[in-house]
């Protein structure tokens, strides 16, 4: 908690945490000082994942009899693996939950039309692009900007169905999101409403809905969460977050605090093995977070495969397909 500090208090602050992660990390990842985090009131404002789902494993909905016998690569990247889309920054709301969401349907819908056989969707047709406003608002159970379970937004879409939404900046399609990137003030979630936000657009909500046709979620099985991101494309990973986390610069994240700041949700989006200097190497997992691309590596970030840093495969790996 940062309240009650000058700036100058916050970001001394926030230097002695980046300092203690590069003593401690030896090389294996980088942290460095960012204004407009350290800036914030709290971390929190960066966060919000709330799970409710038990813990359990829970199989895909694929044909798992045909997911293993995939051969698994050495490494995998959706971006060069499917077409991508644009990214989102969640700003000072915490609803990653929701942002990573959206993000990852997006890209799910453009890869499940290229496994159709079609053009993949252009990247400026924001009618493929899915509202992360419309999951934080009208997501039953959860707490908008406050907070919430992405595996209940991947139901809601599953149930509900969502409309079209860009980011801020490009405001476009039925609900685009509505709180500019590098805010620091803190947002509230805005009510649900059965109609689009956006008077410009030009489909009626209830015709622009898409809909999942099914959804799932995976724990502690790294070989499962693999083949999924190779079928299907991107999965919304959730992991506990310590103040480290904020500064990280590059390379491949392992915790050096004790300071926990809360839940967070990104999209996972593959996996490699980084080769150090000194020969030895450490198996990550490659994740998109929606802090924008001043964070991390232009908005990406590497974190630990294989030994559930921060719970990142024991916690939950939800996802949901067209």
């Amino acid at each position: 908690m940062l309240t009650n500090l000058t700036e100058k208090e916050k970001l001394d602050k926030a230097q002695k945490i980046v300092d203690k992660a590069n003593a401690k990390n030896k090389g294996k990842w980088i942290a460095k000082l960012h204004d407009r985090i350290a800036k914030l009131e709290k971390h929190s404002l960066m966060l919000g994942a709330k799970l409710k789902v038990p813990k359990k494993q829970v199989s895909t909905p694929e044909k798992t009899n045909l997911r293993r016998k995939r051969s698994i690569p050495a490494s995998f990247d959706v971006r060069t693996g499917f077409p991508s889309c644009a990214g989102i920054d969640q700003s000072s709301c915490g609803d990653c939950w929701a942002v990573s969401t959206a993000s990852a349907l997006t890209d799910r819908y453009c890869i499940s039309q290229v496994k159709k056989g079609n053009s993949a969707p252009l990247k400026t047709n924001p009618s493929v692009y899915f509202s992360a406003l419309e999951l934080m608002s009208c997501t039953p159970g959860m707490w908008g900007c406050d907070g919430g379970d992405p595996y209940y937004a991947w139901k809601y879409t599953q149930t509900s169905g969502v409309v079209t939404g860009t980011n801020y900046t490009w405001n476009s399609g039925c609900k685009p999101y509505p709180f500019p990137p590098h805010g620091t003030t803190q947002y509230t979630a805005p009510s649900c409403v059965s109609s689009c936000t956006s008077s410009a657009w030009n489909v009626a909500y209830t015709q622009d809905k898409k809909y999942t046709k099914t959804t799932g979620y995976i724990q502690s099985n790294v070989a499962a969460i693999q083949n999924e991101i190779m079928a299907n494309g991107s999965v919304v990973a959730a992991f506990d977050v310590y103040d480290d986390f904020m500064y990280y610069s590059s390379g491949v994240y392992q915790q050096t605090s004790d300071v926990y700041e809360g839940g967070h949700a990104v999209r996972m989006i593959g996996w490699g093995t980084e080769t150090y200097p000194d020969g030895t190497h450490l198996d990550y997992w490659l994740c998109a977070n929606q802090w924008n691309y001043d964070w991390g590596m232009n908005g990406y970030f590497k974190i630990a495969r294989g030994v559930d840093e921060c719970g990142i495969e024991s916690s939950e790996i939800s996802f949901g397909n067209f």
